[in-house]
Order: structure tokens, then sequence, then C-alpha cells
């Protein structure tokens, strides 16, 4: 049997200590969950899964695992595991996941008022989706979280002081 130092965080074995003991040692409350991929592995057949592994000083990793069967001449021997550790992956997937959601929540806001408007050239209402011709005001509110203050530009100012 071969292991390395990972043991010692996942599990709390050294690789020395894991001389003699099963795999249902080993694991603990992961041997039932792992069991079908064992018997697979077993029966000769590639096993490849994922698995939170909790730590027994609290916590987890996120893994991924490979069962490798040892084969000789058509006679399962045993299996070999490889486990990927896969935690940064996952946390790296999760932040990933909040910033598409973000995402998406400020482009709705944005595509709330996207497309062709139709606009009077005269008095400036704008014609809704039922065909009724509203102040513009109204229409941007009503489509919009946009809240209106009014003023007087300079080119106005000075048309109406005449």
């Amino acid at each position: 049997m071969f292991s390395n130092d990972a043991y010692l965080e996942w599990f709390g074995l050294k690789p020395g200590e894991m001389v003699g003991i099963t795999m249902k040692e080993l694991l603990g409350p992961l041997y039932e969950k792992n069991l079908p991929y064992i018997l697979g592995a077993l029966r000769g057949e590639k096993q490849v899964f994922e698995r939170r592994i909790p730590l027994p000083q609290g916590g987890y990793r996120d893994t991924i695992a490979t069962y490798t069967p040892d084969i000789i001449e058509g006679n399962v021997l045993g299996f070999s595991v490889f486990v990927a550790d896969v935690t940064p992956l996952r946390e790296s997937e999760a932040t990933l996941d909040r910033v598409l959601g973000e995402k998406e929540e400020i482009l709705a806001q944005v595509r709330e008022l996207t497309g062709l408007l139709p606009i009077c050239a005269w008095c400036r209402k704008v014609k809704d989706d039922d065909g009724y011709w509203l102040q513009f005001e109204e229409y941007v509110k009503s489509h919009s979280k946009a809240e209106f203050t009014h003023g007087i530009c300079p080119d106005c100012r000075g048309r109406f002081k005449e």
C-alpha cells in the first residue's frame, strides 16, 4: 500500500498507520457511499466519481476519485485509488456562478429600456405596447426604476426669457 501525507490531513492517519487497515476502517462513514464504486472496480470497471470529504479538524475537501482495477490475465487483483483535491476549482465555480447571477440581474435592469421606442416628434409622448400615448416621464418610470427631477436647460432658459 502506498499513501501520501494528504491522508494525515483528510483522515487523520499517517501513511505508516494505514498499513494493515481495511478501506472500511480508513473511510469510516464514507465507506458506504463509496461501496458501489469499490464493487465496480473489483468487477474490473474503472470508476470515476466526485465526493466531498469532511476533514477531522473541520471543513471539507471536494474531490474527484478514480478507482483503477489491477487486472492480470483477466483476474482483478485489486485496484489503485487516485484522489484529486478540486476544492479550489469548486470554490472558483461557486464564485463564477455568483458573479454570473449578479451579471444577469444587472443585464435584466439594462434590458428594460431597449429596442425602438416610438416617440412623437412634436410633443415627445411615447407610444406603449398597447398603443397608448404616454408622457415620456410616465413611460420611462413604468419601464425602469428611474426617477425624474425637472429643471430648465440653458437653451430653453434663453428662449423663455424673451
